[in-house]
């Protein structure tokens, strides 16, 4: 069976069952989950946190499950000490992915009005953030002139129940894309995969040389081709494994006001006129697990960092 988010859970539970907690309580995503983690995290704990009981929503929800080296080290099968070493082995030996004719996230598909973000218990992480943030969301997008498939991770404001703010940096290649994009006048179409196995986050965020190749690095992560479907309303391959996934187009040279959002280095930052996502369809397994990541936090900094140390090494 191909790795995917609840394969992770498993492992956790079951090898290292201390650093998973569950929370049977209603808690508001308004606050709630973040306040949860953050009061543990002023005692030095970063246990995963699976919320079963969301107010506004019958999906559960993880967070802080990459909050440490120990279990991103368990996503790649070694040990924190040999982990930066295994990382950058395995980034010369890429793995191509595979795509299949269907997948679990499959299962349920929304189009139209029914594509509304509001069946998502999507948090609401600090206190000045502008609302709620899908920040555990791989973008995937392709280079119109080459068709080659990039993907990343970026923050995406809840604007409305069918769109949402997409923020790219200067470096970004996604934001390259759209540019791109723009000098055609032509709408980019977008998909975002929520919840997946942690080496296929990790390839997401991996420094990459050139547009895309992410697909193929999150490969030699897993150890196994990462498995992609065809997307429903975009021409797009998504991870046939992913929990969720989010289909949208970015129009061109049309922006709405985004931010402040509580960004990683601890600071409220980046707020102005950003590019958006409007929503064409969310697709999603029947009991779909929503993965979040928590921003400004140890988890935002340690699932940044050891790809940036195995890509040194």
């Amino acid at each position: 069976m191909p790795k995917d988010l609840r394969n992770f859970i498993q492992q956790i539970s079951t090898t290292i069952p201390d650093q998973i907690q569950m929370v049977t309580e209603k808690v508001d995503p308004k606050f709630g989950v973040t306040a949860i983690a953050g009061r543990l995290a002023k005692e030095g704990k970063f246990p995963a946190l699976f919320f079963t009981n969301l107010k506004g929503s019958s999906l559960p929800l993880v967070i802080n499950l990459t909050a440490t080296y120990e279990r991103l080290a368990l996503a790649l099968d070694t040990s924190v000490a040999q982990m930066t070493r295994v990382y950058g082995e395995r980034e010369l030996k890429p793995i191509p992915p595979k795509v299949v004719n269907d997948g679990p996230v499959k299962e349920i598909i929304l189009k139209g009005e029914k594509a509304s973000l509001s069946v998502l218990p999507i948090p609401t992480h600090n206190e000045l953030d502008s609302g709620p943030y899908i920040t555990g969301g791989v973008l995937i997008c392709k280079e119109p002139d080459t068709g080659r498939h990039n993907a990343g991770i970026y923050r995406h404001e809840v604007q409305a129940d069918d769109q949402l703010g997409v923020y790219f940096q200067g470096a970004h290649h996604a934001g390259y894309i759209y540019q791109r994009y723009n000098e055609k006048n032509a709408p980019m179409e977008v998909a975002i995969a929520i919840g997946h196995y942690p080496a296929f986050m990790l390839g997401a965020v991996s420094r990459v040389a050139g547009v895309g190749g992410e697909f193929e690095e999150a490969g030699a992560l897993l150890g196994e081709p990462v498995e992609l479907v065809k997307a429903e309303t975009v021409d797009l391959l998504v991870p046939a494994g992913a929990e969720i996934v989010i289909e949208g187009i970015i129009p061109p040279h049309e922006t709405h006001f985004e931010g402040p959002f509580g960004e990683w280095p601890g600071y409220y930052v980046a707020e102005g006129e950003k590019p958006f996502i409007k929503v064409k369809a969310i697709t999603m397994r029947k009991d779909a697990i929503y993965y979040d990541v928590f921003p400004a936090s140890r988890e935002h900094l340690v699932l940044g960092s050891l790809p940036r140390m195995g890509n040194i090494y």
